[in-house]
């Protein structure tokens, strides 16, 4: 089997199942949780315990209007601002968006999100990050049919 290689425009976020409008990076952080326990068969010598984990996903882009008819199919910088005022539950879906690909997914809140704008004639640019909501984040493979999904 030879190896395949994972471009990184291959990796996207999608929130509530749609694409994000104007989106360049994406990123993905899992840290685990560690509970240090003594016990007395272990002579004193304290040991980690795997409690759960935490996850959280970067993102950044371009801020690019969607158009009317993009409405059923992306969200845009604009529709994540007005969910990270009100601390909104969002699906996310993080991986390739292939049929049969690895991907994780689950529910999130908005942790962070900001916009900067400069005086040049250029995009501003959004960034923001979403945490995802412990137990409910599930490992699975994209649907290979809108069935599935």
């Amino acid at each position: 089997m030879s190896a395949t290689n994972v471009y990184g425009y291959m990796l996207t976020l999608l929130i509530g199942g749609k694409l994000i409008k104007g989106l360049e990076t994406t990123g993905l952080k899992i840290k685990p949780n560690f509970e240090s326990i003594l016990l007395k068969e272990d002579e004193g010598v304290p040991t980690d315990d795997f409690i759960d984990y935490d996850q959280e996903m970067p993102f950044s882009g371009k801020t690019i209007e969607m158009d009317t008819g993009e409405s059923t199919t992306h969200e845009d910088f604009e529709t994540i601002r007005a969910a990270a005022k009100t601390g909104a539950t969002v699906s996310f879906s993080y991986g390739r968006m292939s049929a049969g690909e690895k991907i994780t997914y689950g529910n999130a809140k908005i942790t962070d999100y900001s916009e900067d704008g400069g005086s040049e004639k250029k995009h501003a640019s959004f960034s923001g990050a979403l945490r995802a909501i412990k137990g409910s984040v599930t490992d699975g493979t994209y649907p290979t049919t809108t069935e599935e999904a």
